[in-house]
């Protein structure tokens, strides 16, 4: 396994703009390495016309990784990707997978 991509998760939290008022923002939670590999386009046939989107899959290992929600999402090459899915596995479960689809 080749951890060389340098990723960023970001986790979603309030802070207060210039007039006072409580905004929510996106904020860096962890920057990792990880293996990033094309799970396959998206495609949402939801409503009538279908939607395309760039699918990627994250390995990473961290003792931070149970953390790691589908509340957040990452920063890579770029792009923003959103997390919809993770699956954990290895020893104590630190090394995880997650799914995720840039919002273009």
């Amino acid at each position: 396994m080749a951890y060389n991509d340098k990723i960023i998760i970001q986790q979603k939290t309030e802070a207060r703009n210039a007039d006072g008022d409580v905004v929510k923002t996106w904020s860096t939670y962890k920057t990792v390495w990880a293996e990033v590999s094309d799970s396959g386009d998206g495609i949402d046939n939801q409503s009538e016309q279908s939607v395309y989107y760039d699918s990627k899959d994250f390995k990473i290992h961290s003792r931070d990784a149970p953390a790691v929600t589908t509340a957040m999402r990452i920063s890579y090459d770029s792009q923003y990707f959103f997390i919809r899915g993770i699956s954990r596995d290895g020893r104590l479960r630190k090394t995880l997978t997650a799914t995720a689809y840039d919002d273009e």
